[in-house]
């Protein structure tokens, strides 16, 4: 629970204030300064420390403003050289890699709330000057010159190194994978473990039944997040409403991340047993249109915020332009396929449908999400599209998937990680016949890699197999069901059925032609 709530939090300053340098710079030229100016215009220190307060006041001035003319040239110049960087390396690797790189950034943030406040509180006691001219504000101009001379000898150099250090590209996507994990840690909290459901399908809207849809009142933009807890308010309104007996459930028809349209996107479909009142339905659409605009939030852009799939999105994006041929760095591809796998390891392990989703289920309200199937086919599918003739990066996602396979103990989750290889038909591509005849422009020596490669992966996944057969995972899934819904039945049917055919089946006949069946 601790967890959740830092977790929550982080997202909360990394996704939703994005004004923080602002803010901390109104700090210092504000609430500091006002403080300092107080304090100087009340206390006269040169009576009790035998100083002239106004010789000194006068002389720093100068100080001060060579100071400030320093840091205003050296933060011009940097933030110049930073968007130039940044648009060349959006560019290179995905237009939303860098997109909110200063804004999300708290640290940047904190860079420039304190340079621009140090500017300020260096201009604050000259403008005061003006109006109290028989004042040395002293006190103010000293501590804004000494923050000056800290910004130049320590945060500039500070900053210059955290930008060299971050906007590398596998630092990158080493911060794109641990958002990633960080909400997953918070959406998963539960591992799966025999006796839980294999899988997770979405559940389907009978269109026999009454229903009311509520349109998205948001302008247009893009799901954000959801805040379950206040949708959960929609469940106790309705069934303690006078149409309550008559309510089956509420459906979220978009998952988190979709592109909403304003009154036209269907956010919510409410389900009724039979037709109700039309002043009963206006009234449902006004109150729960209420709910609606608290619980749903729009953006211009995705964030990381409930939505996996957007930090996937971008690490795929980088690792498909790095093996285009304009950029032809199959390095950052490899570094993003393995920090695919590191998230696909996480969600491999986790029980579906996400904690929230399985609360809000048991309330009569049923969230829309992904399944593990989809995010498997979104993390791998078009970085094979784009890389299945470069034998490197194909090792490199059979690895990917190969490591995470004796972690996981989901015969359905197993199945789709196997079947995710075996459907690159990679013997098609790979093969002796496809070399002589010079369609693969690769020695000889790549060629062997890769059925090396795919033998190892065969031999990991009957591994893992043959272990869940000896802890009895297998034969529990083929005589029991946790589920009513047939669709549900018949995925576990066949995924118990494909892992029992695949731990028996022959290489050398797979590789002759012949499909696993």
């Amino acid at each position: 629970m601790l967890q959740k709530r830092r977790q929550q939090a982080k997202n909360i300053l990394n996704h939703q204030i994005k004004d923080i340098g602002t803010f901390m710079s109104g700090i210092y030229a504000l609430i500091i300064g006002s403080v300092l100016l107080t304090v100087d215009y009340n206390i006269y220190f040169g009576l009790n420390l035998y100083i002239n307060e106004v010789e000194i006041y006068s002389r720093l001035i100068s100080v001060s403003n060579v100071l400030i003319s320093i840091l205003i040239g050296i933060s011009l110049t940097t933030f110049s050289v930073i968007f130039v960087v940044m648009q060349l390396a959006s560019s290179q690797f995905s237009p939303r890699i860098l997109r909110h790189f200063l804004s999300n950034d708290i640290k940047m943030q904190k860079f420039i709330g304190l340079f621009v406040g140090t500017i300020s509180l260096c201009v604050l006691p000259q403008l005061a000057s003006v109006f109290f001219y028989k004042t040395p504000f002293l006190l103010t101009l000293s501590v804004g010159s000494l923050l000056a001379f800290y910004c130049l000898t320590w945060s500039y150099p500070t900053m210059i190194t955290y930008l060299s250090v971050n906007m590398n590209v596998s630092s990158i996507t080493n911060r794109i994978k641990t958002e990633m994990i960080g909400e997953i840690n918070v959406l998963y909290q539960e591992n799966w473990s025999i006796g839980k459901k294999l899988l997770y399908k979405r559940s389907k809207i009978n269109p026999d039944k009454f229903q009311i849809k509520i349109v998205s009142p948001f302008e247009t933009g893009y799901l954000d997040s959801v805040n379950y807890k206040k949708l959960e308010r929609l469940s106790a309104y309705i069934l303690n409403s006078d149409v309550g007996l008559q309510f089956e459930n509420a459906y979220q028809k978009p998952i988190v991340g979709e592109f909403i349209m304003k009154d036209t996107t269907t956010l919510l479909v409410l389900v009724f047993s039979e037709e109700i009142k039309p002043s009963q339905v206006i009234s449902l659409k006004k109150e729960v249109g209420v709910i609606v605009r608290d619980a749903f939030r729009v953006e211009l852009f995705r964030s990381h915020t409930q939505d996996v799939n957007f930090g996937v999105r971008k690490l795929v994006d980088i690792a498909i332009k790095a093996i285009s041929p304009a950029v032809n760095d199959p390095t950052t591809c490899l570094n993003c396929i393995d920090q695919i796998g590191e998230i696909a390891k996480e969600l491999a392990i986790r029980e579906f449908p996400s904690t929230d989703s399985r609360t809000l289920g048991s309330k009569k309200i049923q969230v829309n999400e992904f399944n593990f199937e989809e995010f498997i086919d979104f993390c791998y599918d078009q970085i094979f599209q784009w890389g299945k003739e470069d034998p490197t990066v194909v090792k490199r996602i059979i690895r990917s998937i190969r490591i995470i396979l004796p972690l996981v103990e989901n015969p359905f989750n197993l199945k789709i990680l196997i079947q995710q290889v075996e459907e690159m038909d990679l013997l098609e591509i790979y093969n002796l016949s496809n070399y002589k005849n010079g369609k693969l422009k690769i020695s000889k020596e790549k060629l062997v890699t890769v059925e090396i490669e795919l033998s190892k992966f065969r031999q990991k996944a009957k591994l893992q197999i043959k272990v869940l057969e000896l802890k009895g995972v297998l034969d529990h899934y083929e005589a029991n069901h946790y589920s009513d819904n047939l669709e549900i039945i018949n995925a576990e049917i066949e995924a118990i059925k494909y892992l029992k055919a695949y731990k028996i089946f022959d290489e050398s006949v797979y590789e002759n032609g012949n499909e696993l069946t």
